[in-house]
């Protein structure tokens, strides 16, 4: 099972952001608090680290503790949901679409751009402005 975690200090809205990440690609969610990336990362299963820095939204992805994926946007939107809810990440972006799909539940849209979007707990749906792999 995957595994979300922030940074040692992220901001409320960066909190809420990873555990609707969590609950939309069914992984488990824990705060990292005062623990090190090494324990976190001591994990066997994928583990997602979302955190900012200077303004941009980092998404970076752990495999056996080595990184080998990492996104980056520069804000996200959060709106009511319509509809039932879909589970995992869905893009438009082939390269995103490509990097992530061997980690994650994504799905490839018909639609080109630079968004992301996921749906969340309590009918939040986010969407993710100016994605691009790192």
């Amino acid at each position: 099972m995957t595994l979300v975690t922030t940074s040692r200090k992220p901001v409320p809205e960066l909190r809420t952001f990873s555990k609707d990440l969590a609950f939309t690609l069914e992984a488990s969610y824990t705060p990292r608090g005062k623990a090190g990336l090494a324990v976190v990362l001591a994990e066997e299963t994928p583990v997602l680290v979302v955190s900012r820095d200077a303004g941009e939204n980092l998404i970076d992805i752990y495999a056996s503790g080595e990184p080998v994926a990492a996104l980056r946007f520069r804000s996200f939107e959060v709106t009511r949901r319509e509809g039932p809810l879909n589970r995992g990440i869905s893009t438009g972006n082939q390269t995103v679409y490509n990097t992530l799909k061997k980690y994650l539940d994504v799905t490839l849209t018909g639609t080109a751009g630079d968004e992301c979007s996921f749906q969340g707990t309590q009918g939040r749906q986010y969407v993710l402005r100016d994605v691009r792999c790192a």
